[in-house]
């Protein structure tokens, strides 16, 4: 059994986290248990009933979400003291990647002694970068699956693609990434508004070069000025992050900075996704690609 008691940051690291972990519980079939994605588990069809078609996965420890949280940071505080006699104790497995994290690294979660212990004791994980790339490929339909939004935001999410699609042939999603990003690598990934609407215009022109009208829905985690996009034909508005999201992965192309955000939406959707790991990248319909492995 593996109980998942580290938080990998917010909903879409936690999605792609969730994804390696259940991917590899289901190849070897042992217990997975995630009190962590809790704080979620209201949006997904599957987290909401704590149903995963069968599969020895639950998101609970105990009956009483309250005490599954106190066991989970009584766990992480033992895991962090230097006492043997608590960092051994019979049939438990304190396992952490501590040096992969810092690498970085991935763990390979296809790992022999790994896989022994999850199928043999009871192992607590501490770090981010645990993946299993090969079955998370093998098992990505089942995982769109499970995290398929509730019909109360997929509703949502169909209005807003129904409007954007009134506008234009094709849709390209833009996440405007403030917030965070301001400090978050000494915000290199923080672009002003100019930035988005150079890229946006430079994809507005490659598709009417291909006969093609378009319409540009952006989501962002701040208000958005529609003043600074021209007379590009712009769609954006408050909404729920879950309808952001899914939003995103019905769009024709993602555009945005690094973040597990547009990847979750890019693989959830099979929607051409290109990440601008600068303010200078120029922008090609050629260089976008689907997002398969988080």
């Amino acid at each position: 059994m593996v109980i998942m008691n580290y938080k990998a940051g917010q909903l879409a690291n936690r999605l792609f986290y969730f994804s390696h972990f259940i991917s590899n519980s289901i190849a070897y079939g042992y217990k997975l248990i995630n009190p962590s994605f809790n704080d979620y588990k209201e949006f997904f069809t599957s987290t909401a009933s704590d149903n995963f078609s069968g599969h020895d996965i639950s998101l609970n420890i105990t009956d009483n979400q309250q005490l599954d949280e106190l066991m989970r940071k009584a766990v992480n505080a033992v895991q962090k003291v230097q006492i043997d006699s608590l960092r051994h104790l019979p049939g438990l497995y304190f396992h952490d990647i501590k040096a992969f994290d810092a690498a970085p690294k991935s763990f390979d979660m296809n790992d022999d002694a790994f896989v022994a212990s999850a199928k043999n004791k009871i192992v607590f994980i501490d770090g981010w970068l645990y993946r299993d790339y090969q079955n998370f490929g093998k098992y990505s339909p089942l995982l769109r699956s499970f995290f398929t939004p509730l019909p109360l935001y997929a509703g949502q999410v169909q209005e807003v693609i129904g409007r954007c699609r009134e506008h234009g042939d094709t849709v390209v999603g833009v996440h405007v990434r403030r917030g965070d990003y301001k400090t978050y690598n000494d915000g290199k990934w923080y672009y002003e508004d100019e930035v988005y609407y150079s890229k946006m215009l430079a994809m507005k022109h490659q598709l009417e070069s291909q006969g093609k009208s378009c319409v540009f829905l952006i989501c962002s985690n701040e208000k958005i000025d529609t003043s600074n996009f021209g007379d590009l034909a712009v769609i954006t508005e408050d909404r729920h992050f879950i309808v952001d999201l899914y939003a995103l992965a019905q769009c024709d192309y993602l555009v945005g900075p690094p973040s597990t955000f547009t990847m979750w939406a890019s693989f959830y959707g099979q929607t051409p996704l290109l990440h601008l790991g600068e303010a200078s990248k120029e922008v090609n319909l050629s260089d976008f690609e689907i997002f398969t492995r988080g």
